[in-house]
């Protein structure tokens, strides 16, 4: 695979390309790494929290109590556009021109309205394959705690 530029708004400069929204999301990913911190996941169901496909759930098929809840970034922060080398994401065994979708870890404490997303480490899926990879970007000015509804238009 040669070395190539991946962002994370739907317009690849290199031969990946990233989708704009997860249409296509699998009912199951495995993580070709596992999630910082949860070295003993790498298994999870995906199912929509909502009918307008705007969240996620990442449920371990491990651990039934354990639980992400993901979004698309665009629909909350529309220039959002991190750039993935493919050497990142070549744990996913993604070949030139094959489509990868990006996806945020969002945290809600109380409610919708303190909920942040983690713009700093997105998760990056092959959908046709099943696999994901979470990356933690260089970038120093994403945020860890993105306010999610502030950023909503």
């Amino acid at each position: 695979m040669k070395h190539s530029t991946l962002p994370a708004n739907g317009s690849a400069s290199g031969t990946l390309s990233a989708l704009p929204r997860p249409a296509i999301l699998p009912d199951r990913i495995t993580f070709a790494t596992p999630i910082p911190g949860f070295e003993d996941e790498r298994d999870f169901t995906v199912s929509a929290l909502d009918a307008h496909g705007v969240l996620y759930a990442l449920r371990s098929a491990k651990t039934p109590g354990l639980r992400f809840v993901v979004a698309a970034p665009g629909r909350f922060f529309p220039d959002y556009a991190p750039l993935l080398d493919a050497s990142d994401v070549s744990a996913l065994g993604v070949a030139d021109g094959d489509e990868v979708l990006v996806l945020v870890i969002v945290t809600v404490t109380n409610g919708i309205s303190d909920a942040t997303a983690n713009l700093l480490a997105p998760i990056v899926i092959a959908a046709d394959r099943g696999t994901a990879v979470q990356l933690v970007l260089a970038d120093a000015d994403l945020p860890l705690r993105a306010p999610l509804l502030q950023q909503a238009g």
